[in-house]
């Protein structure tokens, strides 16, 4: 099994974009792009390290992809997009409350300076009705 690199993960959001209006490919489906074609995305260590590793090349390198997350925490949601396709991908993130993403050639830093507000669900009561 080939493990995921820059150029595999671009070949992964430039193949799901061509079937999505907004243009931004959630990370799920990178997941599920990954598994059909027999590329590793999680490796032995850290969970899905390979993937952030080709990421952060990616971004270091040719620049090809825009990032986008729903939060600061690493249970946030994550998407990415071509730049060609930015405007349409900001456009579909802005829709769902995610908020790009910048390489500073040694970190991501939010575009904007600050994370997205995640919203948080109304706790259900015991009968399971919405507090909130």
């Amino acid at each position: 099994m080939r493990v995921i690199t820059p150029d595999l993960l671009v070949a992964a959001v430039t193949e799901l974009s061509l079937s999505r209006s907004g243009k931004l490919v959630r990370i799920k489906d990178v997941f599920a792009w990954c598994d059909w074609n027999g590329v590793d995305y999680q490796g032995a260590g850290l969970k899905n390290q390979p993937l952030w590793d080709a990421e952060r090349e990616e971004a270091r390198g040719q620049h090809r992809l825009l990032k986008f997350k729903s939060g600061e925490c690493k249970q946030s949601r994550v998407g990415w997009a071509l730049v060609p396709h930015g405007a349409r991908a900001r456009e579909a993130a802005g829709t769902l409350g995610w908020r790009e993403q910048l390489w500073d050639g040694e970190k991501w830093d939010w575009a904007g300076g600050t994370p997205p507000v995640v919203a948080r669900r109304p706790k259900p009561d015991a009968e399971g009705r919405s507090l909130g």
